[in-house]
C-alpha cells in the first residue's frame, strides 16, 4: 500500500495461501492499482511439517513453481522495477534475479545465533537455535542462486549489521538500511503523557516461546526494590506458558503479575495506553514488531543490546543492558534499567516522547516514502 500512496500501481505475486482473504480485501476496498496473483504448491503442503527445516523447504519449492508465474506477469506488463519482499532471509535467493529490469530485494534479516552468555534463559533450545543458525549459512552456501541474486540486485535492504555482514561475505554491494518489521494506520495516534504517580505498568508481549525471553523478564521484576508500586503485564501465549506461570509461583509474583493471553487489537489498545515502558529481553531476534508497537504509544524499552533490538532501541528511546560473557546477573541488570527509566518523571516524560516520535516514523506509509525518496530513486 506504500507504493500505491506514492503513486505506484502494484502487481503482487503471492502464496494461494490467503486467497479468500485477499480477494475479500480487494472487494471491499476497490483498489484499481493492486492486482494480484496467486501461486501455490497444495501437493507439496505437506513438506511443512518436516521437523526443523520443512517450513525453510516449502517456501523454497514454492520459489521455484513462483518463477514460472512472475515471468509470465512480467511480460504482460511493463514494470519501473521488481521488489523481492522476502521470508527476511538471503538463503532462498530469489526469482527475480533473471529479470530483465531494475530489482530491489529485501528487507533481509535474520542470521542471529544465540548469544552464550543467555543460554540459561534459552535452555535445551539454545542447541536448536544454533543449529537453524547454522543449517541457514549451510542453505546460502550450497543455494546457487543466492550469489546471483545478490550481484544481480540494484538495491539490497537489510534490517540490521548482521545481515549487512552476511550480504559482505558474497558480495561488496552496497546495502541500504530498512527494518522488516512496519507499523499499519491503527497505530498513528496522538502523543499522551503519562504520570509516574501510581502504578507502574510494565508490559511484555510476544509469543511465549525460549527465544522471547520471558523468563528472564519475570526474573528482572523480582528484582525491583520493594518500594515500587508496579505490575507487569504479559501478553501473549505460547508453549512455555505454564512455566512462566510456575516461574511467577516460585518468585512469589502473583499478585504483581497478570497473563492476558493472546489479545485482539481492540483488546490491547487499553493496555498500551496504560502501559510506562515495554521490558522485553528478547534472547534471539532480527526486528522484533512489538518494539516499534510499544514506542509508537510513548513507551520507553528496556531491552538487551544485542541483534535487532540493538538498533531499534537508542539511548534516547530507552535503556539496552549490554550481552557478553562477563555479564553473570541480566535480571539484576535489567532491573536496574527499569529503575533508571521510572527514576524521574522528567527522564521518563522525555524518553517516553522520543520512544513516539521513532515509533511513528516507524508506519510503513512513512517508511515506504522514505524509502522511495532515499533509496528508490538512486536505483
Amino acid at each position: 500500500m506504500g507504493y500505491i500512496r506514492n503513486g505506484y500501481s502494484v502487481h503482487c505475486v503471492t502464496s494461494d495461501r490467503y486467497v479468500k482473504q485477499i480477494q475479500t480485501f480487494c472487494l471491499e476496498n476497490n483498489i484499481p492499482e493492486l492486482h494480484f496473483y496467486f501461486s501455490g504448491i497444495a501437493e507439496l503442503k505437506s513438506t511443512k511439517n518436516i521437523p526443523l527445516i520443512g517450513e525453510y523447504i516449502h517456501y523454497y519449492l514454492w520459489l521455484i513453481k513462483a518463477r514460472k508465474k512472475i515471468k509470465q506477469v512480467a511480460g504482460e506488463n511493463v514494470f519501473t522495477h521488481a521488489h523481492h519482499v522476502t521470508f527476511s532471509s538471503i538463503k532462498f535467493g530469489t526469482p527475480l534475479y533473471n529479470l530483465r529490469m531494475k530489482v530491489v530485494l529485501g528487507p533481509l534479516g535474520g542470521g542471529a545465533l544465540p548469544d552464550g552468555s543467555l543460554k540459561k534463559y534459552l535452555g535445551s533450545n539454545y542447541y536448536f537455535e544454533s543449529f537453524k543458525y547454522m543449517m541457514g549459512d549451510f542453505l546460502s552456501f550450497i543455494n546457487p542462486t543466492v550469489r546471483s541474486s545478490i550481484k544481480s540486485a540494484d538495491c539490497i535492504l537489510v534490517s540490521n549489521d548482521i545481515a549487512a555482514a552476511i550480504i559482505k561475505k558474497y558480495s561488496p554491494i552496497q546495502v541500504n538500511k530498512m527494518f522488516d518489521a512496519g507499523l499499519s494506520d491503527n497505530f498513528e495516534m496522538p502523543f499522551k503523557e503519562r504520570s509516574l504517580s501510581g502504578i507502574v505498568n510494565i508490559l511484555w508481549i510476544g509469543g511465549i516461546v525460549p527465544r522471547k525471553g520471558l523468563n528472564l523478564a519475570i526474573e528482572a521484576i523480582a528484582h525491583l526494590p520493594a518500594y515500587v508500586d508496579f505490575h507487569f503485564h504479559v501478553v501473549g501465549d505460547g508453549p512455555l506458558k505454564s512455566d512462566a506461570e510456575a516461574l511467577v509461583r516460585l518468585l512469589n509474583l502473583q499478585d504483581k503479575v497478570t497473563f492476558t493471553g493472546k489479545l485482539s487489537y481492540d483488546l490491547l489498545k487499553p493496555i498500551f495506553e496504560k502501559s510506562h515502558l515495554l521490558l522485553f529481553p528478547s534472547l534471539i531476534d532480527s526486528c522484533p514488531m512489538q518494539v516499534f508497537e510499544s514506542m509508537a504509544y510513548g513507551l520507553p524499552v528496556v531491552t538487551l543490546n544485542h541483534q535487532g533490538m540493538k538498533e531499534q532501541v537508542s539511548a534516547h528511546t530507552g535503556i539496552k543492558v549490554e550481552v557478553n560473557s562477563r555479564q553473570t546477573d541480566y535480571p539484576q541488570a535489567l532491573a536496574q534499567a527499569v529503575m533508571s527509566v521510572i527514576a524521574d518523571e522528567e527522564i521518563y516524560r522525555q524518553l517516553s516522547l522520543n520512544a513516539y516520535t521513532f515509533g511513528q516514523q516507524q508506519l510503513w506509509k512513512n517508511r515506504i516514502g522514505n524509502f522511495i525518496e532515499e533509496s528508490l530513486e538512486e536505483v
